[in-house]
Parts: C-alpha cells; structure tokens; sequence
C-alpha cells in the first residue's frame, strides 16, 4: 500500500502509475461487462451454468420462447446497472450446489415461479391491446378480465416456456402440472361460491364455452361408464380415484403452502429492493377433484345416489336402516341385472348368494334355512325373533 501512495506521489512515475491504473480499470470493467453479458446469454444458462436444468433446457428449446432470453423471465425487468449486477451476483450461491451436486429435484416444484411472477414480466413483449388472442377451440378466455382482478399472466400459462413435450431424463425430476387445463382453472372457479384459493369466479359452463361446446367428457361415452341397473363400473371408479387423489394433494398443500407463502427472495434483493412478486395461494391442480368442475357432489351424486358417495367408513354398520328407508337408491348400484323389477331383491344378491336374485327370496328362503346354520348365518343379520313374526304370529317383521 505505501509502494502504491509513493508511486501516486512521485511526480516521475505518477503518469505511469495513472495509466496503468486506468488500464487495470478498464479491464476490469470489460471483464465485468463481458460477463454480465456472457453469463445472460440462453446458451451460457442451457449449456454452461444450468446443467441441473438439462430437463427444462429440452423443452425451452422446443417453446414458443426458444428465441427469448432466459433473463427476461427469470430477471425481474427494467432493473438499472447495479441492480441488475447484483441479482446476477446474488445466484452465485448456486454455483457451489451445481459444482458439488447437491441440488434438488424437482426444480421449482409446484411453479413457485409461476405463482409469483408479476404480468408485467410478460407485457414487456405481449401487448394484448393491440396483440389478437386466439384461445382452443370451445374456449372463452376474457384477459382482461383476469387482468383487472390480479390473476397474473403465469397463473395460467405456467408451462409456456418449458411445455414438457419430451420426457425427463434427471434422476428425481418429475413433470410440473399444466394450469391450462380445466380442473387448474377450478383453483378460482367454483359451483359453490367457494374456492380453495384467493380467488373467487363463477363456474358456469356460459362463462368459458359457447353454447354449442360438447359440454360431455368423451370418458363418459365408455360402455361401462353408466348404465341404469347395469354396469356403471366406469364412473365409479373415476369418482373413487378423484377423492383419492384430491384428499392427498389437499394434504400436501396445507403443509407445502404456507412454506412457499413464507419464502423470502435474497438478501441483496431485499437491500436493494429488487421485485419479485408475490406469491399467490393457489394449490395443486390435483387439489381440486375434477368432477366438481361440473357437478355439486352435494347435489348430483346424492341427488342420485340418495346416500353420501364415496360411503363413510361407518357405513358398513348403517347401512342396513338406510336401505329400509331407500332399497330403489341401493339398487342403483347393487342391482347391476339391467332389471329394475329386481331392485327389491338387490340386497338378496350380497345377503343371500345362495339364492336366485330373479326369484323372491321369500320363494327361496325355507329351503336355504333347512341347509344352513341358523344360529351363525341367519342371525349375524336378523334378530332371534325375526323368523317367529311370520312363522308365529303370521305378521311380516322389518327386513332385520
């Protein structure tokens, strides 16, 4: 340090001194430069730093974005020099995790990004004033509307950069869910006035399809699907794996949330107040079961079924008075002949295997009782006195 002041000092190598200071700035400025530029470059992020993101890089170059610059997304725009040095500098941290391999995958699960990403990091190119809009066919998609409650332009298209069109190849790495699907859009939408969300939208059909839009899955055309007192399998088995699916993703959402809600950007972000949105509420699109996107399982299922559906674990143990109060909704799914003068015999087809379900059980029953044991079999179901109302006093009990 006193070599550098006296040579500062010392009129003969001042000059000398002060250019190669100049020099060594210049440089230094062009290397900063260089890699401030270099280092923002599609290439250096796909093929050089982001090799964790090798999945992702695929599908980037497959995207209608293939040509955009990772930056301007995943930077937050119109940041002047020194801000936009440091957010680049704040990502050095990730070096070390890429270098070491101590990364985790998946990447940006459940678009953290997405769901906090501001529209103005999207209207900086897209300028839907003047920019035609062409939605998939059967679709009403109002922007401006969405615009002017807040739903952010990623809310929706959270994969456009990244399609996942190729399969992952990471260890670890899984498939994000696509928001542009129907069930993504029941996050806000609702039947009932109630959303698991921050938002609140209407769920008619009138609101996103024209009038003569196949409001009818193609999945509910199968021959198993339904079928009055037939083989309705089909439709049973989606509602079964819905409820599943949809109690799961409810769960991992009401631990997952509140820690993406509580995640903070960086230090030198939160020094120099570098935006970064903020997050917004919405669960996993598996959250929502998918035949509440058109029906009121209040309303429609019960409304057939006259019994909550899927059953409640204590059903076994009720169900006996509730086929007394309704043994025609039973038979909706118990009598599968495709007769419905059977429905009263539906019971018998579980109960009394032994006998035929297309003859009364009364026609049947003495000869069943003569080669079975009374004690163990008949009066698992009925009481003791149960035989003795007919038999005895010539009145017909209840059915148990």
């Amino acid at each position: 340090m006193r070599r550098l002041v006296r040579g500062f000092k010392d009129p003969v190598t001042r000059p000398r001194f002060i250019a190669w200071t100049g020099v060594g700035v210049i440089v230094l400025g062009t290397v900063l430069v260089a890699a401030l530029v270099g280092t923002s470059t599609r290439w250096f992020c796909n093929e050089v730093c982001h090799v964790i993101h090798y999945d992702n890089a695929k599908q980037y170059w497959a995207s209608t974005h293939a040509n955009v610059s990772c930056i301007a997304c995943h930077i937050p725009p119109e940041l002047d020099g020194v801000r936009f040095a440091a957010e680049k500098a704040e990502k050095l941290t990730d070096v070390w995790e890429t270098v070491t391999g101590t990364y985790h995958l998946p990447l940006n699960r459940d678009s953290y990004i997405a769901l906090s990403m501001p529209e103005y990091y999207c209207t900086q190119c897209h300028n839907l004033s003047n920019r035609p809009v062409t939605p998939s066919e059967g679709i009403i998609i109002d922007h401006e509307v969405h615009s002017a409650e807040d739903v952010a332009c990623a809310i929706c298209h959270n994969r456009v950069a990244h399609p996942q069109v190729f399969e992952l190849e990471l260890p670890g790495n899984e498939k994000a869910e696509d928001f542009m699907v129907m069930t993504a859009c029941y996050r806000c939408h609702t039947l009932t006035g109630e959303s698991p969300s921050e938002f609140v939208a209407t769920g008619a059909c009138g609101a996103c399809h024209p009038a003569d839009f196949e409001l009818v899955p193609e999945s509910h055309f199968a021959d198993d699907f339904y079928t009055p007192y037939g083989d309705s399998a089909g439709h049973a088995r989606m509602a079964l794996a819905e409820e599943s699916a949809t109690v799961e993703a409810q769960a991992y959402w009401a631990e997952r949330g509140p820690e993406l809600e509580a995640k903070r950007p960086g230090l030198i972000s939160r020094v120099l107040r570098i935006p970064h949105g903020e997050f917004v509420n919405l669960p996993p699109v598996a959250a929502v079961n998918e035949c509440e996107t058109c029906h009121r399982s209040d309303v429609f299922c019960i409304g057939c079924h006259s019994y909550e559906m899927p059953h409640p674990v204590n059903f076994v143990e009720q169900h006996s008075a509730l086929g007394d109060a309704d043994p025609d909704g039973c038979a909706l799914c118990h009598n599968n002949t495709g007769d419905p003068a059977l429905n009263p015999t539906a019971c018998d087809q579980c109960h009394h295997p032994a006998g035929d379900p297309r003859v009364s059980w009364l026609e049947q029953h003495a000869e069943a009782a003569r080669a079975t044991d009374i004690l163990t079999d008949c009066y698992a179901c009925h009481q003791e006195l149960f035989c003795s109302g007919c038999h005895v006093q010539g009145v017909a009990p209840t059915r148990y």
